[in-house]
């Protein structure tokens, strides 16, 4: 499932991936059309909508590199 997300210099989709266990992997992929993309994965008690990685999320946009950003299946 895809769904566009609000407020994005580039597209932004929801990304929902389920695993045999009927766990969702849920994340944002940041495309800006690159050859290259960068996975971010954040910490134990953390989530992909931290500041932090918005912001990284954002800094790679803007050097025009593709990123996605996720939430491990039961955290964030």
């Amino acid at each position: 499932m895809a769904e566009a997300a609000q407020n994005s210099a580039v597209p932004q989709l929801k990304i929902v991936i389920p695993n045999k266990h009927s766990e969702k992997l849920v994340g944002i992929l940041h495309e800006t059309g690159s050859a290259e993309i960068v996975i971010l994965c954040h910490g134990f008690r953390a989530s992909k909508d931290e500041t932090t990685m918005v912001n990284l999320a954002f800094a790679l946009e803007n050097e025009g590199i593709s990123s996605f950003r996720f939430d491990f299946a039961e955290n964030g």
